[in-house]
């Protein structure tokens, strides 16, 4: 096959949609129109006396709903990705956002009823029907005793429009159009013409993980600079989303607990989360005793809260673009041919926006709308290291949707808590690559203590913030206020550094700049999971050689048809055992180990 230069672009979204105005927008937006109409014709016809065949086409009429409704979900957000500051786009998430809200509302009442079944009409109507759609109908009959009447759950729906996701899109909206300036030793960046430079978010990023330590140090000023003077509205609406989440969840829902609720969403059993986290906060010496050594190599007489990201090299090693890509195709195609093809499909469809622009959303993230649609790849690639991980990780999450593209739309979204496996694989197949290839033992050092920085960034760091937030929700409801919650999360961070870190006092509002806790309350402990699950997983591979390699694909090729205990008991990992959680930490001292070998 020949090679392509791949060429860093914003991507093409005519596979989502053909615009998002216009003759050809108007002709899509009719369809679901239609097929609305259709399917709340069927809302007289449900009864218990209802036939599995009828149900059947009732299911087939909802999924092509959701399908739909999906690529106008996708399309929105990833046009307002593409530019946040730009008012169309902010506009057209808005109109999209009120769109879903509608079709949720005349399509509740199938969810509900599917939900309220008795148990003995449910069973009747299960057997002999699609796996898919009988795992999706069980999943759903756990939610039976926090689902409200109709009216409610359509008020709860149009509600959320103009509060909870308003709320959501302001955070964005104000957040995403800083700029920032950073000052080293009383002067600013400049740029080639000698101006002050103004920074995008995904620069100082960069920044974070480069190798001069004051502009390390100077890029986390600049971040607190600017949130800082806005640490009020931008607490306010935090507090206000959480107090939201409680009126719905805990005080008309009935959730036994804040976090209950996106842990029943996930089919994940509450147990499990509790022991995950739990194992987290007692290993957090592991991490310590990391960052102490790292201080030695780096010559620091103690590690600071600025440095954590810091490489050893003291040149920081730049791969282009279209290198990367190559390197994290080939990386998943020696590990399996019919996943480099599918890695391959993402960007030959132009389905990856690599640019960094002004007003373009920070960070990276995999886009999945419909199982015939191929995934969509967000990334600001800089050329460092951790951005080649970044495109082998968001590649990870394209192939996992793509493996399970043989079920319905019900089901073939993985489950979040899964949903990280295949990209934290793939950064381990890519990062186990980039080791080999690499002759200067020096770098090879680096690229060791680059991924153990990963690790802290994406298994205590996360566990931490789901450990906050539990805190969090409990003194909002009790009338926090913004600085007592700032105090709250920083008490957090001296517990998981000790004394082998030093943390400023400004890292007390680092909270208001993570998105995730707006956006996804109590998501981030699945960073925790998908990380620890994926070293046990990897070690298997390590153990069995090739004959692991179908296991693994398997276990991506069931996307969400199968509860996440299940799927993961198959290749025998207990998720409810202190002793597995435990075990990821034991590989994570094995890598330390090797590194402290390394310096010797």
């Amino acid at each position: 096959m020949d090679k392509i230069k791949f060429q860093q672009k914003s991507w093409n979204l005519k596979d989502v949609l053909p615009s998002h105005s216009g003759p050809d927008f108007d002709v899509e937006l009719e369809k679901l129109r239609k097929d609305l109409k259709r399917f709340e014709h069927l809302k007289a016809k449900l009864s218990p006396e209802i036939s599995a065949k009828n149900l059947l086409g009732a299911l087939k009429l909802y999924e092509r709903i959701r399908e739909q409704n999906s690529r106008f979900e996708g399309y929105a957000y990833m046009y307002f990705s593409q530019n946040t500051i730009l008012q169309e786009a902010r506009a057209f998430k808005s109109r999209i956002d009120e769109l879903e809200a509608n079709v949720s509302n005349k399509t509740v009442f199938f969810n509900l009823w599917l939900t309220r079944l008795d148990d003995k009409t449910a069973n009747r109507l299960m057997v002999n029907n699609d796996k898919d759609y009988v795992y999706y109908m069980r999943k759903l009959r756990k939610l039976k005793p926090h689902v409200l009447d109709e009216v409610v759950e359509q008020a709860f729906k149009t509600k959320d429009t103009t509060g909870r996701l308003a709320l959501i899109q302001l955070y964005d909206q104000i957040t995403n159009a800083l700029e920032y300036t950073i000052w080293v030793d009383g002067k600013t960046l400049k740029d080639e013409k000698g101006k002050t430079r103004k920074l995008a978010y995904g620069e100082i990023v960069r920044l974070v993980f480069g190798p001069d330590a004051k502009r390390r140090e100077g890029a986390y000023k600049a971040v607190y600079k600017q949130f800082v003077p806005r640490k009020d509205v931008l607490g306010e609406i935090y507090k206000a989303l959480v107090r939201d989440w409680r009126n719905e969840f805990i005080n008309t829902r009935h959730y036994s607990s804040p976090i209950s609720v996106f842990n029943l969403a996930n089919d994940v059993p509450d147990e499990a989360v509790d022991k995950l986290l739990l194992v987290c906060g007692k290993n957090s010496d592991v991490f310590q005793e990391f960052f102490s050594l790292k201080a030695r190599l780096l010559r620091m007489k103690r590690m600071s809260r600025y440095h954590i990201y810091a490489p050893l090299q003291k040149s920081e090693k730049k791969i282009e673009y279209s290198d990367a890509v190559d390197l994290v195709l080939d990386a998943y195609s020696a590990f399996h041919p019919k996943l480099g093809e599918l890695a391959r499909r993402v960007f030959t469809q132009d389905h990856v926006d690599s640019e960094i622009r002004k007003g373009k959303m920070s960070g990276a993230y995999c886009m999945s709308i419909t199982p015939k649609i191929i995934p969509y790849v967000l990334l600001n690639y800089t050329g460092s290291i951790s951005h080649v991980m970044a495109i082998g990780h968001e590649v990870g999450h394209a192939l996992h949707t793509m493996l399970a593209t043989n079920h319905s739309q019900l089901t073939y979204h993985s489950h979040t808590p899964l949903a990280e496996i295949a990209s934290i694989f793939g950064e381990l197949l890519l990062s186990e690559k980039l080791m080999e290839e690499e002759k200067d033992a020096q770098v090879r050092q680096d690229m060791l203590v680059l991924i153990l920085s990963e690790l802290y960034g994406t298994i205590p760091r996360q566990a931490g913030f789901t450990m906050f937030e539990k805190d969090a929700h409990s003194a909002v409801d009790k009338g926090a206020t913004v600085d007592k919650l700032a105090d709250l999360y920083f008490s957090g961070l001296r517990t998981q550094f000790g004394n082998a870190v030093h943390v400023p006092k400004e890292f007390k509002w680092e909270w208001l700049t993570i998105p995730h806790i707006y956006q996804y309350p109590f998501y981030c402990w699945t960073y925790s999971f998908g990380n620890l699950v994926t070293l046990g997983l990897y070690n298997k591979f390590k153990e069995e050689g090739e004959s692991f390699k179908p296991k693994y694909v398997k276990l991506l090729s069931y996307g969400g048809s199968e509860s996440p205990e299940k799927i993961l008991n198959e290749v025998g990992v207990n998720i409810r055992s202190e002793k597995f959680w435990q075990g990821g930490f034991n590989i994570i001292k094995e890598m330390i180990d090797r590194l402290r070998k390394l310096q010797n």
